[in-house]
């Protein structure tokens, strides 16, 4: 049982959802120009299946975006990260729109090859036209063979594994663009001082704090699945201190560094970090495993949020400006809530939003779209975050007002605006109207990838 129509989807959320008419009389509040284009839930009554996908723009290419397996999974949260697929793409020039899936349930409890045929069905006619999936919370490079099968096209899904022509994401191409944004980052402040730049007093203020050696700037890591073990690797390559890592089941923290290759060796086969407590006979180091929540309440220079949705709120927030953090690199989807990302950013902290420091895992797929290698992959992913973020911290540098005026402060800002740039000069031109376009693209300053 699908329920969708091809043109006027958005009316089918459901009975959780408020219902609208599609005339603007009232409307999903979600509803805006930029789409979404349908919204689908799905229902299987032999499997007891229940999912949702969200096609939020394909004026820059066919929606890209990961299948979430949770029950926690609902329309809304899956509208917004289809949202955030739509400006991820277009920032980092693919030629991908923005989509989402979403499977309501624990994975662990259902028949889950099952449900992910089923799912893969009912949404195939819009496979890879309109949709190409991948891996998310829940989800693996197995889920994505299946996905695949199912569909009867390859190019249904990235995330594949290798065997397949895939780059699954378990090789951690989501973590090392993390890492990426983050050297990115630390070299521009870097710069900015060294050239003496002119920069308002957020800034100036970061330059100074983080005037140190890289082995002495400070990282806590919220999250140690996926992405967030993947970026905790990549960042100690980089001699960058990583101080504390947590998951669901606890916070690990040394304030003069954890041994990561260790961390990372004794973590093997192990699911969870208090997994840890389980074999201390069998590891030489012993940690000593706090509550998961106390991560906020450590001191450190850089916050790397690499969990769920809506982590950064009123009120962990205030803990991390009192905890002396000066950047938070949005390696999770959506972790920061509105009104806690305009008090950090009016209290000067900067911050790398998601959609361009998790970019990795999607530019990753766009090479395996294309049928080249690993290398090839991450060659990509160092080059196009470096540039975005650069790109991003310079628009935003120069936009500032000198007199201390902060609200170009906010990287978010700054780097919305070029992406709906490119979004919505595609729109027009999808839509024919070139002369419209042309005055567009002569009133936008360029947009260079």
């Amino acid at each position: 049982m699908v329920n969708s129509d091809s043109s006027l989807s958005h009316s089918h959320l459901g009975p959780s959802m408020e219902q609208h008419d599609i005339k603007g009389n009232s409307g999903w509040s979600e509803i805006d120009e930029w789409g979404p284009e349908k919204v689908l839930q799905v229902y299987d009554p032999d499997t007891g299946m229940k999912g949702v996908l969200v096609i939020d723009n394909t004026s820059t290419g066919p929606g890209k975006g990961g299948i979430r397996f949770a029950e926690s999974v609902t329309p809304a949260e899956v509208f917004k990260l289809a949202r955030t697929m739509t400006w991820k793409c277009a920032s980092a020039g693919l030629p991908f729109g923005g989509a989402k899936g979403g499977i309501i349930a624990n994975p662990s409890k259902v028949n889950q090859v099952e449900w992910m045929k089923s799912f893969a069905k009912m949404i195939s006619p819009y496979c890879p036209s309109q949709y190409i999936a991948a891996t998310d919370v829940g989800t693996t490079e197995l889920d994505m063979a299946v996905f695949a099968h199912e569909i009867g096209d390859m190019r249904a899904c990235t995330g594949k594994p290798q065997e397949l022509g895939g780059i699954p994401h378990e090789l951690g191409t989501t973590g090392y663009g993390v890492s990426v944004a983050l050297r990115t980052t630390l070299d521009f402040l870097r710069d900015i001082k060294h050239e003496g730049s002119k920069a308002s007093r957020p800034f100036f203020d970061l330059t100074t704090s983080l005037d140190k050696k890289s082995d002495d700037i400070k990282v806590v890591i919220q999250g140690f699945g996926n992405v967030g073990s993947f970026a905790t690797k990549f960042l100690n390559d980089l001699h960058i201190k990583v101080i504390g890592v947590s998951d669901v089941s606890g916070f690990v923290f040394d304030e003069n560094g954890l041994d990561i290759p260790q961390l990372m060796s004794d973590m093997k086969e192990k699911a969870r970090l208090s997994d840890l407590l389980d074999n201390h006979q069998q590891q030489q180091h012993r940690y000593d495993l706090l509550d998961k929540d106390e991560i906020f309440n450590v001191a450190t220079d850089i916050f790397i949020p690499a969990a769920l949705t809506g982590v950064i709120n009123d009120n962990t927030a205030p803990k991390l400006l009192k905890n002396n953090v000066n950047i938070i690199v949005e390696a999770a989807n959506i972790p920061t809530t509105p009104s806690a990302d305009q008090y950090l950013v009016n209290n000067g902290i900067l911050i790398i939003p998601d959609f361009l420091a998790n970019a990795g895992g999607v530019i990753g797929s766009f090479v395996e779209y294309q049928g080249r290698t690993e290398k090839e992959a991450f060659d990509l992913i160092e080059y196009k975050i470096t540039n975005n973020v650069k790109r991003a911290l310079y628009n935003s540098l120069s936009s500032t007002d000198q007199a201390d005026n902060t609200s170009e402060f906010s990287i978010r800002k700054v780097a919305m605006e070029t992406a709906k740039q490119i979004v919505y000069r595609a729109m027009l031109l999808r839509k024919g109207a070139i002369s419209v376009a042309r005055e567009a693209y002569a009133r936008k300053q360029q947009v260079i990838y």
